[in-house]
């Protein structure tokens, strides 16, 4: 009887992770060696990172303090009734580069002078008023009088947080007359209370020896050192044990590559051709990150004695093992690599992806991964591909019900013809449904800006106007910032349409329609409200229930009461609303008989960029 040694293929998983301990159990003595110097090692740089995780979280303890009472001081001229008068008689519109009288001059130096007393940290506070016009800490003589601030490259971060206070990074501010020295800054818009409305700037500079002041206990160890710099790697400071030498400007430059943290964290990086221990701590309040780079080998200088005497013992048992372990680990990781690597592929979107197929546990599981990607594969063409071209043919033939392109020609011959005969009534009326129309035929998108959509709903409204005179009044409330958020093409005008045609009609009184565009959150509200006739409790529950059958199905069915014409229009916007955005939309209805109609549309937010 002969014994036939199975090849290595064919072994189950479990066979070969036993041949892996029987080798690594044969050389105990190496593996000893390596786990206590890499015990002790890491243990050392354990401390290390746990010791300077208190310092960097102590140095950002006491700069978020030092920050708070700043921003505290950024607060105080909106609280000072004086401070505020002479803003809003210097605003840029009213004053037009006004000299401030020697009394006002003389109460706002007073003022800001009281803001550093006692306060080393800063080296001068600045309020710039609408007008351009300087009011400083120091001496007329050191500070321009006016200052451009749009032209100041810090000036639009200022702007942007829209009242709360700002933390720039180092910079040479141009209203100082000298011009030479760097200061990192805390700056706050000045928002009149009531009104919202900027008065002017408040901005205080600070000196770069508070961060000196800050680290000054911090021992820096041989080519080690600290780096402060923000999220968006603007760096604020850096200091090294050597000085300021080319070697230490290009490791801070490594430094700033780093990303803001959560907490305090730490990590050994590669820089430079040596390893270095960085601890970083980052304060969510300031968005400042304090970096601690420290070699490791100046770490491990107690460890080298141990380290010589592990390398000397387990190099002898590693040569042995070592060809032994490269070529079964390969073996071993070898299909797993294959089907990791064609798991990634499959995860880009290329399903035609196949792992060879062995006889062990790890072949099973790569014939089970190529069953289940010619699986999904065809999934995704056959219901995924076409799914999408059926959304796409529904929404592209409901659209089609609203877009009457053909006449838009004929209604330009029409305006012309009505100019040349001097009748505007009819060449305005012509040219506002040629709009109108224009925005529904022209547009192929199916989400179009707000401000187009408004466009088009007051082209309608237009035309309404003419035929109805004053007994149709149109009122727009719409929130600032929400023109380029994108909504459904030809949402606004069905409503509104229907509530002139259904809930004023041709009430003597006339009515008004009502059109509110809020954002709440990561959802925008779309309104259109009438003050007419109103909808009966049966009317309404019927309408309802259409529209909940619209939104379940696209070929649903007119209910059977009569909705006086409500029914069709507002389905094609239920059926348009579902295709385009599914379940995250929603479409309510509200009124009452006497009180008018509300037809809100509820979208999630989503902006187009310019």
């Amino acid at each position: 009887m002969s014994f036939r040694f199975k090849p290595l293929k064919s072994w189950s998983l479990r066979a070969k992770i036993l041949l892996i301990f029987l080798l690594l159990i044969s050389i105990p003595l190496s593996l000893q060696g390596v786990a206590t110097y890499v015990g002790f090692s890491n243990s050392v740089e354990r401390r290390t990172s746990d010791y300077t995780a208190q310092l960097v979280d102590q140095i950002n303890r006491n700069l978020d303090r030092t920050l708070m009472e700043m921003q505290r001081l950024t607060l105080m001229p909106l609280y000072d009734s004086g401070v505020l008068s002479i803003l809003r008689k210097y605003r840029e519109e009213d004053s037009l580069h006004q000299q401030p009288t020697v009394e006002e001059r003389s109460k706002m130096q007073l003022y800001i002078a009281s803001m550093t007393f006692d306060r080393p940290e800063i080296d001068s506070i600045q309020i710039f008023a609408g007008s351009g016009y300087t009011f400083s800490s120091l001496a007329p003589s050191a500070i321009a009088a006016y200052s451009d601030m749009e032209r100041q490259p810090w000036y639009p971060g200022v702007v942007e947080a829209r009242g709360a206070w700002v933390l720039l990074p180092p910079h040479r501010p141009s209203y100082y007359l000298d011009g030479n020295q760097s200061y990192f800054s805390v700056a706050r818009l000045i928002r009149e209370p009531n009104t919202n409305r900027t008065l002017g700037l408040v901005k205080i500079d600070l000196k770069q020896t508070l961060f000196k002041q800050l680290v000054e206990n911090v021992k820096l160890e041989e080519n080690g050192g600290i780096v402060v710099q923000n999220s968006r790697e603007e760096l604020f400071y850096t200091a090294t044990a050597d000085g300021d030498t080319e070697a230490s400007k290009l490791l801070s430059d490594r430094i700033l590559g780093l990303s803001g943290r959560s907490e305090t964290a730490s990590e050994i990086l590669h820089m430079e051709g040596s390893k270095y221990l960085v601890v970083s701590n980052y304060s969510r309040y300031s968005d400042i990150n304090i970096v601690s780079y420290i070699p490791v080998a100046s770490l491990l200088v107690e460890t080298k004695e141990l380290r010589n005497f592990t390398l000397l013992a387990g190099l002898i048992c590693l040569v042995l093992a070592g060809a032994l372990a490269i070529y079964f680990s390969y073996r071993l990781t070898q299909p797993l690599g294959t089907l990791v690597r064609k798991m990634r592929l499959v995860e880009l979107g290329d399903f035609k992806q196949s792992v060879p197929v062995t006889e062990d546990e790890i072949g099973r599981l790569g014939s089970g991964f190529n069953r289940m990607v010619e699986e999904i594969d065809r999934l995704v063409h056959e219901v995924y591909v076409l799914g999408m071209r059926e959304r796409e043919a529904e929404l592209a033939a409901l659209q089609s019900q609203i877009q009457p392109h053909f006449i838009y020609n004929t209604l330009e011959s029409i305006s012309m013809l009505a100019r040349q005969r001097n009748n505007e009534d009819v060449s305005e009326m012509a040219t506002a449904l040629g709009r109108l129309i224009r925005s529904a035929v022209e547009q192929d998108r199916s989400l179009i800006r707000l401000g187009e959509e408004l466009e088009t709903a007051e082209s309608y409204i237009r035309i309404q106007k003419m035929r109805h005179g004053s007994r149709l009044q149109a009122m727009f409330d719409i929130e600032e910032g929400l023109d380029d958020c994108l909504v459904p093409k030809l949402l606004l005008q069905p409503l509104i349409e229907n509530a002139i045609m259904h809930g004023i009609g041709d009430r003597e009184q006339g009515g008004t329609v009502y059109v509110t565009v809020a954002r709440f959150e990561d959802e925008v509200l779309l309104t259109v409200r009438d003050d007419g006739r109103g909808l009966s409790e049966d009317e309404l529950a019927a309408l309802q229930a259409s529209l909940e059958e619209a939104g379940d199905d696209v070929a649903a069915k007119t209910p059977a009461m009569p909705l006086r014409g409500h029914g069709v229009a507002l389905k094609n916007i239920k059926q348009r609303l579902r295709l385009i955005y599914g379940r995250d939309c929603d479409f309510e209805i509200d009124g009452s008989l006497g009180q008018g109609t509300a037809f809100t549309v509820t979208l999630p937010f989503a902006k187009q960029e310019k």
